[in-house]
């Protein structure tokens, strides 16, 4: 046995979970889960996906002085159609994550349309009221988008999940948003019992000196339902499709009730992590796919965690 899958992980859970609740909506919904995070003005910002009672999805956006105690909106985000819903209708838009670029917010999310299935959005806000609407970011089926927050090699990149083969993570690159290409798988991930069906990106990726720190979800099949877990990786600076490290050990599995039982049940779902002034480093995610809810850690305690497990 490694030893390393052995050391307790350093990711907690806070005594204030659940967050945000479909409870403390202001407006009645069914579920509210999946936010990306990021620091905006000296708060917390998270834009939530919100399911209404209809099952329609929205963003909501909801802001924190604390990072615990959230201010929600009452109305959510106005988001124009991009010209490829103008013609084919209205996608069902889902699971934002967010990258700031020279002071402009991309975010990233899925689209799904009942013709077309599952593929990558965006759109860009410099003050989080207004939204422009991108194009599509690739053909279906794809989804877990998630932006680096600086170029690498003088190119834009991402994270995804393409949906066909072995589901994994893969790179792209861009020199323009536009247009993708380069694509390539991280290849050398391992297969761990508790992510033998399929990852994909979580927070956007957070650069430390040892390499891209990335936290994601894997899921493994039980005889009752798929377990969604979250691991850490560290990715290279100049390949992120090369690992550096990757701990054998998860860092959050659903085991609280508030994890377990809901929409979906034994979901742990990360879109969104945001380093508080102390050092601390916040990561939000849905339990269940019903709630949201708050782990801490450190960056340095995560680096080492996956280092050790190296």
């Amino acid at each position: 046995m490694n030893p390393s899958a052995l050391m307790p992980s350093p990711l907690k859970r806070h005594t204030a979970n659940p967050i945000i609740t479909p409870q403390d909506m202001p407006f009645p919904c069914y579920t509210v889960m999946n936010a990306g995070a990021i620091m905006f003005e000296g708060k917390v910002l998270l834009l939530l996906r919100v399911e209404t009672r209809e099952r329609t999805s929205y963003f909501v956006k909801a802001t924190s002085e604390d990072g615990v105690n959230f201010k929600i909106n009452p109305v959510p985000i106005n988001y124009p159609l991009n010209e490829y819903e103008k013609i084919f209708g209205a996608a069902l838009r889902f699971d934002m994550r967010i990258t700031e670029f020279d002071g402009c917010y991309y975010c990233c999310h899925a689209a799904w349309m009942p013709t077309w299935g599952c593929t990558l959005a965006m759109c860009k806000t410099t003050d989080f009221e207004t939204f422009e609407p991108l194009q599509y970011m690739s053909p279906p089926a794809n989804r877990n988008a998630v932006l680096f927050p600086e170029k690498i090699n003088g190119l834009y990149c991402r994270l995804e999940r393409p949906q066909g083969g072995r589901i994994s993570m893969w790179v792209s690159y861009s020199p323009d948003l536009e247009f993708w290409g380069r694509h390539m798988p991280v290849h050398d991930l391992p297969r761990f019992a508790w992510g033998n069906n399929k990852n994909g990106a979580g927070c956007v990726p957070i650069k430390s000196d040892r390499g891209w720190l990335e936290i994601y979800h894997s899921t493994s099949k039980t005889c009752s339902s798929e377990n969604y877990y979250l691991g850490a990786v560290l990715l290279d600076l100049e390949n992120p499709a090369k690992v550096i490290a990757a701990p054998p050990a998860f860092i959050l599995a659903a085991e609280a009730e508030y994890e377990v039982a809901g929409q979906t049940p034994n979901v742990v779902f990360t879109g969104g992590a945001v380093q508080m002034p102390d050092g601390t480093l916040n990561v939000y995610y849905a339990g269940a796919d019903t709630r949201m809810c708050l782990a801490q850690t450190t960056i340095e305690d995560l680096v080492e965690y996956c280092l050790a497990g190296a």
